[in-house]
């Protein structure tokens, strides 16, 4: 389930193993459809390859055959076209439905389509990302639709032409989410808690090579060498290239928080700050992040999600892996950012896809192998 990067290299390693699948989604809807197409990827085109068997379909064998340049920072329209190319040369099938229900008993789990379509299935992937976890703070949940809305999903700014919006965050997000409405007329301004935003380095190839070999290394470490990682706050940074679309362009208020949302009578949205200050605008913009909490998920049968186990406090919301990214269910495995405790940051990027598909696949094939014989 999840037909973006993470789905489709998931399916082309089980097609290349002789396993008869379907590839459940939107094909690469959440690029294609829920994020805007005049910005860019932040990670370094060499490594945003997805993944099969014979590392064939690479995004440098994509530049070559399609004289597309790789280049930093990458447009997202090119990393899409490369998604659907992927898929044809892999020969990737893809079932264009969203799964609706997915139930488990002793011959193996049922899946519900929205149109209806039951499937019967000895194994479930879930690689459908992070729709379901868009986290808006308390502190603004008291403002309705009209006024408020997270960035994802946020693909159009030009309806802001002329508007003053608020963005809360000072992460990659926030920080785009700005460029936009900078550009589409908007009158912006950036609210965020941190004193002042941090910049990735202009050269982020290390970090991207650091995350596949991370991909590879974290289940193995010591349990002292993930705590740490898993306690230590994660400051978000801004890629480099967004700079000049923001600095000097959009107000940045940093130091504060909003600490009181109202919706006024005249349709606009008060804003206390912890600094005293207020602002009157016309919309909200909450850049804040994703909570992962595995109950959001609205397919899985609720006897399902009480009966997979969860990591430990503090970290409940994610399900509790195997190296092999199987949950306590058997047969039922969770790849990307729900494997992103258990497995490491690398999960949440497309840096872990090959790790995912390695592992996966091949425990699926030997779990058969083991039955037939």
């Amino acid at each position: 389930m999840g037909a973006g990067p993470y789905g489709i290299s998931l399916a082309a390693h089980a097609k290349a193993a002789g396993l008869s699948y379907a590839l459940l989604g939107r094909p690469m809807h959440f690029w294609k459809e829920q994020m805007p197409q005049n910005m860019f990827i932040r990670t370094n085109p060499l490594y945003i390859s997805l993944s099969d068997n014979e590392d064939k379909w690479t995004i440098e064998r994509f530049g070559e055959e399609t004289n597309t340049p790789l280049e930093a920072p990458f447009p997202r329209p090119a990393f899409v076209e490369y998604g659907f190319w992927f898929a044809n040369k892999a020969g990737v099938d893809f079932t264009p439905e969203l799964a609706t229900e997915v139930t488990h008993s002793a011959s193996g789990y049922t899946v519900v389509t929205e149109t209806g379509k039951r499937l019967m299935a000895s194994r479930v992937i879930v690689a459908t990302g992070l729709q379901h976890f868009s986290y808006i703070p308390k502190e603004l949940r008291s403002l309705p639709p009209s006024l408020l809305t997270h960035t994802f999903g946020q693909t159009e700014f030009d309806r802001f032409k002329g508007s003053t919006v608020a963005v809360i965050g000072s992460g990659q997000s926030a920080w785009e989410a700005a460029a936009l409405l900078h550009l589409a007329g908007s009158d912006a301004e950036l609210l965020f808690r941190s004193e002042e935003v941090r910049y990735a380095g202009e050269d982020n190839t290390a970090s991207g090579l650091r995350l596949i070999e991370s991909a590879e290394q974290f289940y193995r470490q010591p349990i002292e060498v993930k705590e740490e990682r898993w306690n230590t706050p994660r400051r978000g940074s801004v890629a480099l290239f967004l700079k000049p679309y923001v600095d000097g362009k959009v107000k940045a208020t940093g130091g504060v928080e909003i600490t009181r949302a109202e919706a006024r009578d005249d349709g606009k949205a008060y804003l206390t700050l912890s600094n005293g200050e207020t602002r009157l605008v016309d919309h909200v913009i909450s850049a804040t992040g994703y909570r992962i909490q595995l109950n959001l998920l609205p397919f899985l049968a609720p006897e399902l999600l009480s009966a997979i186990h969860r990591e430990p406090q503090p970290f409940q919301g994610f399900p509790f892996l195997s190296e092999h990214f199987e949950c306590s269910i058997p047969g039922l495995y969770f790849a990307g950012t729900l494997a992103s405790h258990t497995h490491g940051p690398a999960f949440g990027f497309v840096a872990g896809i090959r790790q995912s598909c390695h592992s996966i696949i091949t425990h699926i094939v030997s779990q058969q192998e083991r039955v037939s014989r």
